[in-house]
């Protein structure tokens, strides 16, 4: 997993690819939750732009299986420490990565291309991202 720039217009100008993805779409259709989960493996694309990135998974035959933007206005959310939530209308996809490192990766670009300097929590301002993944990981041991 890496990055492999198109041009040298900083960090939104690049195509980061990320093997060995999974994805899961949720919908709530009749008020029934729904699951599919796509049996095999998938290579996702992140297309950096300055206020959005585009994601796009691909099958091992280059078949796209999902692709949207992400903007600042767009729902999502990290899920565990692998995997990333988008609600698309009434339907969510959820994406797991193969590795934590492909994740983090993942997440620093679209924080970068969301323009995530915006607020930040008291939580954020005064902790450590290393510390705060310590104290969450002791306090899931703690709360077993």
């Amino acid at each position: 997993a890496g990055s492999a720039g198109l041009g040298g217009a900083g960090p939104c100008a690049a195509v980061s690819m990320f093997p060995g993805g999974r994805l899961l779409t949720i919908g709530d259709a009749n008020g029934e939750i729904q699951l599919h989960a796509e049996q095999q493996a998938l290579r996702l694309e992140v297309r950096a732009g300055p206020d959005a990135a585009g994601i796009a998974l691909y099958s091992h035959e280059d078949v796209c299986v999902f692709k949207c933007s992400v903007s600042r206005e767009t729902e999502c959310s990290h899920v565990g420490k692998q995997s990333f939530i988008i609600t698309l209308g009434c339907n969510s996809v959820l994406i797991q990565f193969a590795t934590p490192n492909d994740f983090c990766s993942f997440y620093n670009i679209l924080k970068t291309c969301r323009g995530h300097t915006l607020e930040r929590s008291v939580f954020s301002e005064r902790t450590e991202e290393s510390s705060a993944v310590q104290y969450f990981q002791f306090y899931e041991v703690y709360a077993q």
